[in-house]
């Protein structure tokens, strides 16, 4: 279900300036190693706050594939982790797809 979405908005993702994109790099906590990763979006969904990121090294087979994290507000600084819930990874993925919709430039146009 979410597959069919990406590929719409994405297809061009391998052609990314990154001197106009922000970095944002995660630990890999089960493979012990820094990962890096575009920052797509941050959009609010049902009062929460979530982050969509793309591999800027994605695995073979993955180059469409984007991450979705909820916010969490740490004790010194906002905390990014995954969500483990289904029901609210769907909802933020249909808002992740409605925002970039909105906010995506139209090319056709």
């Amino acid at each position: 279900m979410a597959d069919e979405n990406k590929k719409d908005f994405f297809e061009e993702t391998n052609e990314v300036d990154e001197n106009d994109v922000d970095i944002i790099t995660l630990h890999n906590i089960e493979k012990d190693v820094d990962e890096d990763f575009y920052h797509l979006a941050t959009f609010d969904c049902e009062g929460k706050w979530y982050v969509g990121l793309l591999p800027t090294k994605p695995e073979k087979g993955e180059e469409d594939a984007v991450y979705i994290f909820r916010i969490e507000e740490g004790k010194n600084e906002n905390m990014i982790v995954s969500i483990d819930d289904e029901a609210e990874m769907e909802k933020a993925f249909a808002e992740f797809t409605k925002f970039m919709e909105e906010n995506t430039p139209d090319e056709d146009k």
